[in-house]
This record gives structure tokens, C-alpha cells and sequence, in this order.
């Protein structure tokens, strides 16, 4: 079965406290075997993007954080000429080894959602690992869920959050990709309107 994560973008006021615990966690810390170092620039292997729909003064925003969506037929994995440079845990999570990791950037091409990365400096890719460092010591969830103040952010067993993922959707569902990643209420539609009397 394995981990999921959803994503609830009703819960998500844009605090980008998940990105920048991603930053603190990475940026100068060496994992491996699971990552090195993420540059302090250029990288975000939680990138929170902002959506502004109307105009003002009838404006509104949302955001959706978006990370390596650890797909079930990871087409960066089946792409890496590397035999385990890529490889899929039994939790679900997609492990990018960066001892094994060549640099051909297969990997970076072949993702869909750009969630992987080029180091130029260490000359390999690099992604979210789902902070597979932390979970294997212990942690009950990696630090983007621990930093979100609002619990829009969810790692959970996929066999608890059967319901959830029944109301959820992939983000790109277009790409039918088997990810490990459930949004829920992704905005669709935006209307506002003014009333007019042509009296007043």
C-alpha cells in the first residue's frame, strides 16, 4: 500500500512555510544516501505556486504546492539508464540515489510536473524525497507537513485516507500517471459581479 500525500488547497492560506521548511531541511545538509545539499537557490523541491483569478477589486487567489508527486510508474525512474540511481521504495516514496546518479538528466526531462532538478555544481538531479531521512529515524511526517499551521498537508497510510482519495484528485490527471499525491477542491471556476442600477 504505502504513504500518500494529500493536499487539501481549501486549508491553504500561502504561508509558504512548507517551502521554506523544505529550504531549511536541504539547503546545506547532506542525507545521503537519500540527497545531498540543495543549492540555496534555483531549487524547490516544494514549490508553492500562486493562482490569482479576476480582477481587482473582485480578485481571487489560491495556492497549490507542488513536489515529486512519487508516481507508482515513475516515468523519471524508467528513463534513468542507471539501474538503481532511481528506485521506488516500499513506502511509495521515489528515492533519486545521489551516489549512483550519473548526471544524463534523463530524469529531468522525463518529469512531467518539472519536479526535478539539475545541480550543476555536484553534476546530478535532485528532488523531494518525501524526507525519507526523517521517516526512517523515526518522524511520523517530513517537514513540509510539520511546518503547515493550517493541516493542509497530509502524510498518511494509504489504507486511512481511502475516503479522502476518493474525493481527491492527481494534479494533471491528463498525464495518467499513477501518482502518490491527492488534491482536494482544486479551483475550477470564478465568478463575481456587480449589481447595477442605472437609477442610481
Amino acid at each position: 500500500m504505502g504513504k500518500v500525500m494529500v493536499i487539501d488547497i481549501t486549508k491553504c492560506n500561502g504561508c509558504y512555510n512548507c517551502q521554506i521548511s523544505c529550504k531549511d531541511e536541504h539547503v546545506g545538509n547532506d542525507w545521503t544516501p537519500y540527497a545531498k545539499p540543495q543549492p540555496d537557490t534555483g531549487q524547490f523541491w516544494l514549490k508553492q505556486n500562486e493562482y490569482i483569478r479576476g480582477t481587482v477589486p473582485k480578485v481571487k487567489m489560491h495556492y497549490i504546492p507542488v513536489m515529486c508527486q512519487h508516481c507508482d510508474e515513475a516515468p523519471c525512474l524508467a528513463a534513468c539508464p542507471v539501474e538503481g540511481a532511481i528506485y521506488k521504495r516500499e513506502d511509495g516514496l521515489v528515492i533519486l540515489d545521489p551516489v549512483k546518479c550519473t548526471g544524463c538528466k534523463n530524469c529531468v526531462d522525463a518529469c512531467p510536473y518539472h519536479a526535478i532538478y539539475f545541480n550543476e555544481d555536484l553534476n546530478l538531479a535532485q528532488k523531494c524525497t518525501g524526507c525519507a531521512h526523517l521517516l526512517d529515524r523515526g518522524w511520523k511526517e517530513p517537514r513540509c507537513v510539520d511546518a503547515c499551521p493550517t493541516e493542509c498537508l497530509k502524510l498518511l497510510e494509504e489504507s486511512e485516507a481511502k475516503e479522502m482519495i476518493a474525493k481527491g484528485e492527481r494534479l494533471h490527471p491528463e498525464y495518467g500517471l499513477k501518482t502518490r499525491a491527492y488534491y482536494l477542491h482544486i479551483p475550477r471556476k470564478f465568478i463575481a459581479g456587480t449589481v447595477y442600477d442605472p437609477m442610481e
